[in-house]
């Protein structure tokens, strides 16, 4: 385990944290808080217990909120602003409700939610053998469970978001976990289980993030899916599908991402044009209602002036196809 120079413990940001830790509606989210503070109290060099008895220190002025009073001002501006917004909370807590209540249906428990997954175990297991730094978090029956605070010098802050935040014995200890999905389809699948899990969990407590080693797998996931060649029109189903993904998600692409993607397509389209023409010297009127279709039923949102551009024939090829696939009789 390293030993890093400790920074100065946010004490009301702990403060919030801590009173999850015996306030928390759930197993759950009273674990997942107790988990967020020991991490807050080992970065500031200290024990749980020592960041505790912080707690009775005079609490710090608080900061100037330039938000403060903004409800009442839109309540004066549009009455029934409050209520509204009380009905959308009480909403989406309902819809929460209902999902954990399916969720320990299935499940049986929340520990059974939380416990590591044979993947999750499969990538800690990977990255042990690295320059890693631990903490414990303790569940409601004792049992402690470890978890990474950095690996291999990556991680500050609990989190990565891209390749450059990982080193190559990262990189090369989370690949070498479990076999990495070969093509774009299954690489897709893979993101999707991770997504899923993600989900459930933040039922139980909003401020779940994944493990630092399977976020690191994730990122890897995604960089694939933003660049490894197609192999086959499946895997350009799963291309769009993927930017769908990230546009549902409000993730809005750069400048220079765009560019990237256009590159990436028009390579693509040209590496599925050569195999279609390598299996039968030219396509086939059966090969373009292939491609058509395929791109139809994955992505069914693109125009039919992109989806003639991504398979190489007509709109109104695509539009025929379309109204068919809508009116088969």
């Amino acid at each position: 385990m390293n030993v890093h120079t400790a920074s100065k413990l946010d004490t009301e940001k702990f403060r919030k944290v801590y009173a999850l830790v015996t306030g928390g509606v759930t197993a759950g989210e009273r674990a997942a808080a107790k988990a967020r503070a020991e991490v807050m109290a080992a970065k500031a060099g200290m024990t749980l217990k020592q960041a505790v008895s912080n707690l009775d220190a005079k609490p710090s002025a608080k900061p100037v909120n330039f938000f403060e009073g903004f409800d009442d001002w839109m309540e004066q501006k549009e009455p029934g602003y409050k209520a509204k917004n009380a009905a959308a909370r009480a909403e989406r807590e309902q819809v929460r409700a209902s999902g954990r209540r399916e969720a320990l249906s299935k499940y049986g428990s929340e520990e059974a939610i939380f416990q590591r997954t044979d993947r999750e175990q499969n990538l800690f297991a990977a990255v042990i053998g690295l320059d890693c730094e631990q903490a414990e978090w303790n569940a409601q029956d004792g049992t402690s469970y470890p978890y990474m605070i950095r690996i291999d010098g990556c991680g500050a802050g609990g989190y990565l978001w891209k390749l450059s935040d990982m080193t190559p014995a990262f990189v090369e200890a989370v690949e070498s976990a479990y076999p990495m999905p070969p093509n774009l389809d299954s690489i897709l699948a893979e993101w999707i289980v991770w997504r899923d899990l993600q989900n459930l969990r933040e039922l139980f407590h909003t401020e779940w993030i994944h493990y630092l080693e399977v976020q690191g797998r994730i990122v890897i996931l995604e960089a694939r899916l933003n660049h490894q060649p197609v192999a086959s029109w499946v895997d350009m189903a799963a291309r769009m599908a993927w930017w769908n993904i990230r546009i549902d998600r409000e993730l809005a692409p750069s400048v220079d991402e765009e560019r990237a993607l256009h590159a990436r397509i028009s390579a693509d389209h040209q590496i599925l044009q050569k195999q279609s023409t390598a299996r039968s010297g030219r396509r086939t009127n059966a090969d373009k209602r292939a491609d058509v279709l395929l791109m139809l039923d994955s992505n069914p949102n693109l125009s039919d002036r992109e989806i003639a551009r991504l398979v190489s024939v007509s709109p109104q090829t695509v539009n025929n196809w379309r109204r068919r696939d809508r009116n088969p009789c």
